[in-house]
């Protein structure tokens, strides 16, 4: 039914054109798609094939978009001059009718590349190599090289920018931010038209955050940023220098006390949630992050997951290991909801979101959560493991994260426990592993897409190399010497045993 010519994906724009025009195909015969100094189309009328319609124009303001042209009856007579089509919400059009086009938008984005690669050169011209020590070696496991950057982070005490740096120097903005090295393209168009959103808890150690923020920056994306109310008055002055200096940053509009264990560990995600939801209508997953964390992988790596999942929701769950005395207080779960622990990290796709922050049910079992201890390993992790709620993207099999069944890839945390019992070169707090330089050959092959958790002042070196690395693999993308294969992902049991 679908003209197989369709034309080279250019920029985001054409591609929500292209998506419209191919929509209506439940009202006509075929399409033809090509480009030239302005986009052209034509397609056919089924009940007349000879009868064309071309638009040679179009306007796209907001949710409008106009399409301008004249019909034809087939040979050659245009009659119906400057004939106008308006569509007023182009993201709920688009929404409804992505499914019965053939072509994804992401599908077309892959084949188009980059979208200004003159331009973002600048951003891979800087060496970002940290100079004390070689990474490389360190990845590879060079037990050398290991025991000297050791023996430099004893020798050496490690120097970050303070608050006061960060109040200073966001008084200028552009400066800082060329001079911080944030990258201010979206780089492809795969990456500009997947959107993502992400929260971004902090309590101290503004440097430490500062670097984690950089390293996923990208102008398609949005960002929000929770200050615990406890932090010093100098840290929230230095956030919100940072925050002022991006459109696509924000402070929330309220700060908690977060304390362990507590409703206040899940209450400033739930109102990142809602600022998130309030701000775009954008972007496709949520991803929430603490400031002692880092990437795995680069934002088109992570773009690249996302698609492969393709809806499926990524959360922890058990309930065969779970401390299910921290129910017994609470009573039974509305809704006859199975209660489920884990862990408080997600990445959940827009829809679960919306089921969040509007539906009676969860906004029911929300209640019921804060009777229990923990909430936070209790709350999201429960949404997603009960198929009986219908939230897309939610797991249809059995709660159990398995190391290799069902893995967990949120995140990557070594706890020293369980199938895989990986030693720790760093340091243990409460059980989980403060990464060192010693753990960077594991973190290099993770497939999880961040890890957790690192300290700016142990072992810094370890937070230097995994700098360079996700800003040296970001620029051989860019220059196509290094590519990825997300179909691990793609053959998860969680993304093909979802709800969709």
């Amino acid at each position: 039914m679908w003209s197989k010519s369709i034309g080279v994906y250019f920029r985001s724009k054409i591609t929500v054109l292209a998506l419209i025009i191919m929509s209506l195909g439940a009202l006509l015969y075929s399409l033809e798609y090509t480009y030239s100094t302005s986009v052209r189309t034509s397609f056919f009328h089924k009940s007349s094939p000879k009868r064309k319609f071309y638009t040679n124009r179009f306007h796209l303001q907001g949710d409008h978009l106009e399409l301008f042209g004249s019909f034809s009856d087939g040979n050659g007579t245009m009659f119906a001059s400057d004939f106008a089509i308006l569509i007023d919400d182009i993201h709920n059009f688009v929404s409804i009718l992505k499914n019965i086009s053939n072509h994804t938008t992401e599908q077309m984005a892959s084949q188009s590349g980059f979208i200004n690669r003159k331009e973002d050169e600048k951003y891979f011209i800087a060496n970002r190599n940290v100079p004390e020590v070689s990474c490389r070696k360190i990845f590879d496991g060079n037990e050398t090289e290991l025991k000297r950057a050791e023996y430099i982070s004893k020798k050496t005490k490690k120097s970050t920018l303070t608050e006061s740096d960060y109040i200073k120097l966001t008084e200028d903005c552009e400066t800082f931010r060329k001079d911080r090295g944030y990258i201010m393209s979206p780089l492809t168009y795969m990456e500009e038209n997947f959107p993502i959103a992400f929260s971004l808890l902090l309590f101290k150690d503004i440097g430490q955050a500062e670097r984690l923020l950089r390293a996923v920056y990208r102008p398609q994306n949005i960002y929000c940023i929770h200050v615990d109310e406890k932090s010093h008055d100098d840290v929230k002055k230095a956030v919100h220098g940072i925050a002022s200096c991006f459109d696509n940053i924000f402070l929330t509009p309220r700060s908690f006390d977060v304390q362990w264990g507590t409703m206040t560990v899940l209450e400033p995600e739930l109102l990142c949630m809602n600022e998130l939801w309030e701000k775009s209508k954008k972007w496709k997953y949520f991803i929430n992050l603490t400031g002692q964390e880092f990437p795995l992988k680069t934002n088109y790596e992570i773009v690249q997951i996302l698609q492969a999942y393709d809806g499926a929701n990524d959360l922890e769950g058990t309930i065969k290991r779970a401390n299910k005395d921290r129910w017994l207080n609470a009573g039974p779960p509305p809704h006859n909801i199975t209660t489920t622990k884990g862990s408080v990290h997600v990445i959940v796709n827009r829809d679960f979101v919306d089921y969040v922050i509007h539906n009676p049910i969860a906004q029911d079992f929300l209640n019921w959560t804060r009777k229990v201890d923990f909430p936070d390993e209790t709350f999201f992790t429960s949404l997603n493991h009960n198929p009986q709620l219908g939230i897309r993207g939610s797991y249809k099999g059995e709660p159990e994260t398995d190391p290799v069944s069902k893995p967990f890839l949120t995140r990557f945390k070594n706890w020293g426990m369980g199938m895989f019992n990986w030693p720790c070169h760093g340091m243990r707090v409460r059980l989980i592993c403060v990464f060192g330089v010693g753990d960077l050959p594991l973190l290099y092959s993770r497939p999880e897409l961040f890890a957790n958790k690192f300290y700016w002042n142990y072992q810094p070196f370890a937070l230097d190399c995994m700098e360079e690395l996700m800003y040296n693999r970001t620029r051989d993308e860019f220059l196509g010497k290094f590519t990825f294969d997300p179909t691990f992902y793609r053959n998860l049991d969680f993304v093909k045993n979802k709800i969709m």
